[in-house]
């Protein structure tokens, strides 16, 4: 979820929902595309009250206001996207760019990779200095465009790449502590 996109569903947020987190529910992230209530000992929890003292639920919704950038960029140092925003947005970028561009040849690499950064899947190409850690399906032998396609679809849908990007940040994301 984008800064902008995280400030306008704080602002939608209604009195009961913001009681609701006095009351000591956790503000939790949904499917990265909108916020809910939850545990504050569950996944996905970006904010709870600990030692904060908050008066009205207004107080609260300033609070959340000044502090979006604060929390969605904390959130995102140690959360995953979900699978579900991961894979959606993710299949968008193929159709765009083409399947084919982020898979490689034996020995070479794709035209394309992701990166996930602030939350968001940014694409890298051969010019950026990090594309060659951007994540990519890495093909055993040699195939043409359309069935290089074929697996990088496959590679998506079937949740492998999903896997692959979680297996790249596990100690980054087990580091919540």
């Amino acid at each position: 979820m984008k800064l902008a996109s995280f400030k306008s569903e704080i602002k939608k947020l209604d009195q009961d929902f913001l009681q609701s987190i006095l009351d000591g529910s956790a503000l939790i992230m949904d499917k990265d595309e909108a916020l809910n209530l939850g545990s504050s000992n569950g996944a996905f929890v970006i904010f709870w009250i600990e030692d904060e003292d908050f008066s009205s639920v207004e107080k609260l919704r300033d609070y959340l206001m000044i502090e979006a950038e604060d929390l969605l960029t904390n959130y995102y140092e140690h959360s995953p996207l979900s699978r579900e925003y991961f894979e959606k947005k993710f299949s968008e970028l193929m159709l765009q760019y083409g399947e084919e561009s982020f898979a490689s040849q034996p020995g070479g690499m794709p035209e394309k990779s992701i990166m996930v950064t602030d939350g968001e899947l940014t694409i890298l190409s051969e010019s950026d200095y990090v594309f060659k850690y951007g994540l990519y399906l890495k093909l055993d032998e040699k195939l043409n465009p359309q069935i290089s396609a074929v697996k990088a679809k496959n590679w998506l849908q079937s949740g492998a790449a999903y896997n692959d990007y979680i297996a790249v940040n596990v100690f980054r994301f087990s580091a919540i502590e």
